[in-house]
């Protein structure tokens, strides 16, 4: 019985946890690494808005457009080091800024190539600087039939 519960719990783990291996992004997971070391009073808050959007149920398309907002709720300049996506199918664009200084804002808008996406997608993009780790997250979703 213990077996089973072993071999059960293994394989619905194992199933969970499945996706497409692709080579780590060393110099991406340094960066995150760097910002999350920083001095705390070095440190400012931001706010994405939206932090989510789900485009619901969509016919086969070439591309997925959308934006959203970075604004610096803190007391010190936030500093863009990078705007990161999970996929290389998403591009992003925005003016050439490099820092935003509290209560400013600026606008991220992204394109994703969907050309061969089919079926459920989840993505996110990732703004990173000297902001408090786990607040820089925008998130988009979606079906493609």
């Amino acid at each position: 019985m213990n077996k089973l519960i072993l071999f059960l719990t293994v394989s619905i783990l194992a199933t969970a946890c499945y996706t497409e291996t692709k080579k780590p992004d060393y110099k991406f997971m340094n960066t995150v690494k760097r910002q999350a070391l920083l001095d705390t009073s070095l440190k400012t808050t931001i706010l994405i808005t939206p932090k989510k959007y789900y485009y619901g149920g969509i016919p086969t398309a070439k591309k997925l457009e959308g934006s959203f907002y970075v604004k610096n709720i803190g007391n010190k300049d936030f500093n863009i080091i990078s705007i990161k996506s999970n996929c290389d199918c998403i591009k992003t664009s925005y003016p050439d800024m490099k820092i935003i200084h509290p209560n400013d804002s600026l606008k991220i808008n992204y394109e994703m190539n969907a050309t061969n996406i089919k079926g459920v997608f989840k993505n996110s993009i990732i703004a990173i600087g000297n902001c408090q780790y786990g607040n820089q997250t925008y998130y988009f979703e979606g079906t493609i039939y």
